[in-house]
């Protein structure tokens, strides 16, 4: 494999960490051997000052877009939830079972697949044009799967894993022989030896958007050539995932639901955490510890920047580091004797190893990269990688909250949204930590241009921006998106009233213990959903678990070249 003409390594692993923990202050120490204008996106803007960190709110242009708008142009888009969960034993470790053939293949199957380990389930519903279709597909994933596993196994409900006693606790997940099988089973393996087996079982809700193809006729051509509908499209959707990045602090107060987890999760003891019963650690005014420095994230990649300023300069961006060699994970190696420990010792494998509040994405075709086919065919719809299993509800996450994530994500397609900077990007980033760690405190403060502004009182002013969103995509005051925002109006007046709180408030009635929290959380989720699933799609799971390892079989009876060279094509191809 070898690197594209005109870019250079990125050496993110001359980042230096926080201070401490939880402070939301990073000290970043960049490389500038480089010729500028052969310096990717990570290297060429780090010493611009922080400005626009803060989007403004409800701007004059935003108003004007908005109120231009029919209900069908605001509503009505498509919509989806990738919900990631551990199946436990009644004992509450981590299940060692392979995942379970009555539930289809993991390689194939439309709806259920696996995400790190064997153990770790992803349950997908298909694109919807409401959110009670996402909560109704989400019931029958949820019923389907403790029909075939209940008994024996639960869900663990929380976003932080229950006790992890070693790292044979968590199977790298396996797909079977055909070359797409091996591909994703070695990708694994090589999130395992690069970041541990144990981050990977940190779970999230993953929400899924795409705006109304109405909307597009009633907005003007973003930027310049070039055009046409795809890259009209395209442009707004970066302009909505920098604005995600610049309010990512808000989901992350407003649904964050990890502020305790086991001690096994990291062996090193961060400043600020306190002691519970049976290895709880908790952080008394966190709201996501997922999303903090010590959850779901990686030092090297902390440092590592992706341009969101257009589909062009985010592709050349991920490709750059997929291409770049870095020492470190060059001294994992490759494997011998076709035993792979990784797909290549870039500072990427693959695209989807970058860590990102959001991801713009389009479908992809079989054997086609994820930058490939947003090259190839644009953004078609932003995946929202902020939001925690929410532990008070059966299915991972509730109505509520998808109907805010909507809104939200409209408001920040429709609003003003410059270039940003990789100052600003720094910005973010120490902000969305801050919050992850710190954001339930009274005094809780985060960048917003060049200056510190408190966090709630620039929460309030996002919620009357979102204000006009509820109405449009209700056909007025007072509906189901309004109600929604109004409870997020409520948790930014009284952080006791966030997710977060309440898990700390139910872990103290629990004498400070993660795991039997955890238990208790599963076997309540473990009853038949409230919701009752539709016979329709009760059906489509029976009949799509067997199609599916038909799909497989036939896959692996294909003639396919060398596993070798397979790889050398897929890595090394536009």
């Amino acid at each position: 494999m070898h690197q594209r003409p005109g870019l250079i390594p990125l050496r993110p692993q001359r980042l230096r960490r926080p201070r401490r923990a939880g402070t939301g202050r990073r000290a970043y120490n960049w490389p500038t051997q480089a010729p500028a204008s052969h310096r990717p996106f990570a290297l060429q803007n780090a010493a611009v000052p922080i400005r626009g960190a803060g989007v403004t709110v409800a701007s004059a242009i935003f108003e004007q877009r908005i109120r231009r708008l029919t209900r069908r142009q605001s509503s009505g888009g498509l919509r989806g939830v990738e919900r990631e969960c551990l199946r436990v034993t009644p004992g509450g470790r981590v299940a060692a079972t392979a995942h379970p053939r009555e539930l289809g293949s993991a390689l194939t199957h439309r709806y259920i697949t696996t995400d790190f380990a064997e153990a770790l389930l992803e349950l997908i519903t298909p694109p919807a044009k409401s959110n009670r279709d996402v909560s109704g597909w989400l019931a029958a994933l949820h019923k389907f799967v403790l029909e075939r596993i209940g008994g024996t196994e639960q869900i663990w409900p929380a976003s932080m894993p229950p006790a992890i006693l070693g790292d044979g606790d968590l199977s790298p997940a396996q797909y079977g022989a055909s070359n797409i099988g091996r591909l994703k089973h070695v990708y694994r393996l090589g999130l395992a030896n690069r970041y541990g087996p144990r981050m990977q079982a940190i779970v999230g809700i993953h929400f899924n958007y795409s705006p109304p193809p109405e909307l597009w006729s009633a907005l003007p051509r973003r930027d310049g050539p070039p055009s046409g509908a795809v890259a009209k499209r395209s442009s707004w959707m970066m302009g909505q995932m920098r604005n995600v990045r610049r309010l990512a602090w808000l989901p992350t107060y407003l649904l964050g639901a990890s502020p305790a987890f086991h001690s096994s999760l990291s062996p090193a003891r961060q400043p600020g955490l306190k002691q519970g019963r049976r290895g709880t650690l908790f952080a008394p005014e966190a709201t996501s510890l997922r999303m903090s420095s010590l959850g779901y994230t990686s030092a090297l990649q902390a440092g590592l920047l992706i341009s969101a300023n257009s589909v062009h300069q985010y592709v050349r961006d991920l490709e750059a580091a997929v291409h770049a060699p870095h020492a470190g994970y060059a001294k994992i190696g490759m494997g011998a004797n076709g035993e792979y420990r990784q797909l290549s010792s870039s500072v990427l494998q693959v695209e989807n190893e970058y860590y990102s509040p959001a991801r713009p994405k389009r479908r992809i075709r079989r054997g086609e990269r994820a930058a490939t086919a947003l090259r190839r065919r644009g953004v078609e719809y932003l995946e929202l990688r902020l939001v925690d299993a929410d532990p008070f509800e059966p299915l991972g996450v509730s109505a509520d909250s998808m109907r805010f994530m909507e809104a939200f994500l409209l408001y920040c397609l429709l609003e003003e949204s410059p270039s940003m900077s990789a100052a600003e990007y720094l910005a973010f980033q120490s902000n969305l930590d801050a919050t992850a760690w710190r954001g339930r405190s009274r005094n809780a403060k985060l960048f917003r241009d060049d200056r510190e502004v408190p966090l709630r009182a620039w929460g309030l002013e996002v919620c009357e921006g979102l204000a006009p969103v509820c109405e449009a995509l209700d056909g007025g005051a007072d509906g189901p998106h309004g109600k929604a925002l109004q409870a997020a109006r409520e948790c930014l007046r009284d952080p006791e009233l966030t997710p977060a709180a309440r898990v700390l408030d139910e872990l103290s009635g629990a004498g400070w213990d993660h795991q039997s929290w955890g238990m208790e959380k599963a076997l309540a989720a473990s009853q038949p959903p409230l919701i009752a699933p539709h016979s329709a799609r009760s059906r489509a799971l029976r009949d799509e678990a067997p199609a599916s390892l038909k799909r497989q079989d036939w896959m692996e009876n294909q003639d396919e070249p060398p596993f070798s060279e397979f790889l050398d094509e897929y890595l090394g191809g536009p």
